[in-house]
């Protein structure tokens, strides 16, 4: 079971932004995706999610043909966090949260008590540590402040009982981009945890740093196209980095942290 892409090609009038890319979103593990400003990073997560129709090739999650099943069935089966939402209307924290529950879970496993949703939501504001957001209005918040809440919120639409085991993922546009180092260790340790329950995490990100710390796989784009894949070992490497993100970049394993440190 995964969510895949097959030869997925999509473009902008007659320009390739993403271009025969085959990858595997495996659940358990967390895949961040590199690449240079243009990359096609975006571009490759919303084909993922299901906004884009790809102009070649297939999108398929847990076997199925992505666009052959409902909008409620891939609610079920994916979350998505976009780099920035703009929420018109003035909702309280809770019901943007309760966007994703509603839509989802109460659809997977019929309609749950109150007291079952109010368990499930306060449970991931406090593991989200946005417990004290409750009675708030979104728009009043900072921005790093609305982006810790639409990460609960994604987090809360894959919420399901202990007993239910099918595989669900989790997909993330530089969901750290706003956030501060404290919050963007928070919120990535999260996502890992959601990996360790079953899911299948997939990240962009721009701190190459961070990528060598929570990735279990790496991808890098480069002109929408992949140019190396795999463990972060291989994939992050000074020739690779240098040459795609077109500057000297130097990498080297640090003994007293246990994993590489990417610096130019």
């Amino acid at each position: 079971m995964t969510l895949s892409t097959t030869a997925v090609t999509w473009q902008y009038d007659s320009t390739p932004v993403v271009h025969n890319v085959s990858i595997n979103i495996v659940p358990g593990r967390v895949t961040v995706l590199l690449g240079p400003n243009g990359a096609g990073k975006s571009t490759l997560l919303r084909l993922l999610a299901g906004d884009l129709l790809p102009y070649s090739g297939e999108v398929t999650i847990n076997g199925s043909v992505l666009q052959e099943i409902t909008l409620q069935a891939q609610a079920q089966l994916r979350s998505v966090m976009m780099q920035s939402v703009h929420v018109v209307f003035d909702f309280f924290v809770e019901d943007i949260l309760e966007m994703g529950w509603v839509y989802a879970a109460s659809r997977a496993w019929g309609r749950p008590d109150d007291a079952l949703k109010r368990a499930a939501l306060e449970s991931v504001m406090i593991e989200c540590n946005i417990a004290d957001f409750k009675g708030r209005k979104f728009n009043a918040l900072s921005g790093g402040e609305q982006q810790r809440v639409q990460f609960a919120r994604a987090l809360l639409q894959l919420w399901r009982p202990e007993n239910n085991t099918q595989p669900c993922y989790l997909l993330l546009d530089e969901p750290t981009s706003s956030l501060d180092l404290a919050h963007s260790i928070d919120v990535l340790n999260l996502a890992r945890k959601a990996a360790k329950k079953g899911a299948g995490v997939f990240i962009i990100v721009h701190d190459v740093n961070l990528a060598a710390r929570f990735a279990d796989e790496i991808i890098l784009l480069e002109a929408g196209r992949v140019v190396s894949k795999g463990t972060v070992e291989h994939v992050l490497t000074s020739e690779t980095l240098s040459r795609v993100y077109n500057t000297p970049i130097s990498v080297e394993y640090h003994p007293a942290l246990e994993r590489l440190v990417v610096f130019n």
